[in-house]
């Protein structure tokens, strides 16, 4: 044995995987948090359980036009955490991810910590125990926390976004680490979003959201329709860098009464606009000029959309007068095939 494999076997498992962490954050491999080691064999089985072959390339990935391979893909799965069959998910996630119409490039450079929010739908959120209901958005569940985390991690590695080298958030954001959730479809009173946007119920799906911010809307129980749209547009203002539409994740409490009161996703939509706005005098001139400009404002008022088809809606979450508003925008869905 050499003196190198005789240090190695006097180690134990703990103290290898201190070194690896170390050693891989030193080479700015990782999020910050620690890491799981990639190894040969490891990558061997991510690979097989995409159904895809090592070197397959699914995507190219800005600024440093990194090649997101499948075997890219599983190396930055592993050291997330994440199990061999979650790869079709982040497959298809790299491929909303990369597509041309997608702003990837500006979300990976720019100073605003804008970053992706992943939607899962379909039977693939139960195989795969992705969390739609209580907790959703985490803390506490594998599948979520680290699908999102390997994603992070392979704009990261693949892109080339590593902080304050390519990537200039000037705050950042804890979004950053993992930003992810199932639709919860069975308590969804109307259709769920992938068969909204074409897809068939059956399919499982990836949406993958430009997005930005995140705010949790209290309130709102045992009063009419009317009264819970506003209470839910009182908290979606107009807002600079945000001008790309809304993704309302609607909590079953205020999904079901709304339904209950004869409105549809498409009534919901057109009055969130229509409520969501702003007299200009709330806003520098600078800005008004800006949002009027790109439709999102007149004379009188600023506007959080352009509008209803921008204000995206899913159900999510558990029990409770909650709802989830998120700066987000410009989707992309992915069939996810192999599950």
């Amino acid at each position: 044995m050499t003196q190198a494999q005789v240090q190695l076997a006097g180690e134990s498992v703990a103290e290898l995987l201190t070194r690896s962490y170390e050693h891989a954050y030193e080479q700015g491999w990782t999020d910050g948090l620690p890491v799981i080691p990639a190894t040969p064999e490891a990558v061997q089985r991510f690979v097989a359980a995409s159904g895809r072959k090592a070197g397959d390339l699914i995507g190219v990935l800005p600024p440093r036009k990194g090649r997101a391979t499948v075997e890219v893909i599983a190396v930055n799965a592993i050291m997330a955490g994440c199990r061999p069959e979650y790869m079709p998910v982040l497959i298809a996630a790299v491929e909303g991810l990369t597509d041309p119409t997608y702003p990837l490039e500006l979300m990976q450079v720019t100073t605003n910590p804008m970053t992706p929010f992943l939607l899962v739908n379909g039977p693939v959120r139960k195989q795969l125990e992705i969390n739609y209901g209580t907790g959703c958005l985490g803390p506490g569940w594998r599948a979520n926390s680290t699908i999102g985390r390997a994603v992070r991690l392979i704009l990261i590695n693949g892109g080339g976004a590593l902080p304050g080298v390519y990537s200039k958030t000037s705050f950042g954001s804890p979004l950053r680490y993992s930003y992810i959730c199932g639709e919860n479809e069975e308590e969804n009173p109307w259709t769920p979003f992938h068969v909204d946007r074409g897809f068939k119920r059956g399919d499982s799906t990836v949406t993958v959201f430009k997005a930005s911010n995140f705010c949790n809307i209290s309130g709102g129980e045992g009063v009419g329709p009317t009264e819970i749209l506003r209470q839910i547009a009182t908290n979606m203002p107009p807002m600079y860098g945000g001008g790309d539409g809304v993704l309302l994740l609607l909590g079953v409490n205020h999904a079901q009464s709304l339904h209950e009161a004869g409105l549809t996703k498409r009534d919901i939509q057109q009055r969130l606009w229509e409520l969501a706005r702003l007299p200009v005098s709330h806003f520098a001139e600078a800005f008004a000029s800006t949002e009027r400009a790109a439709g999102r404002g007149d004379a009188t008022s600023v506007w959080r959309a352009r509008s209803p088809d921008e204000i995206y809606i899913a159900v999510a979450g558990g029990p409770g007068p909650q709802n989830v508003y998120i700066g987000a925008g410009m989707p992309q869905t992915r069939l996810i095939r192999g599950i």
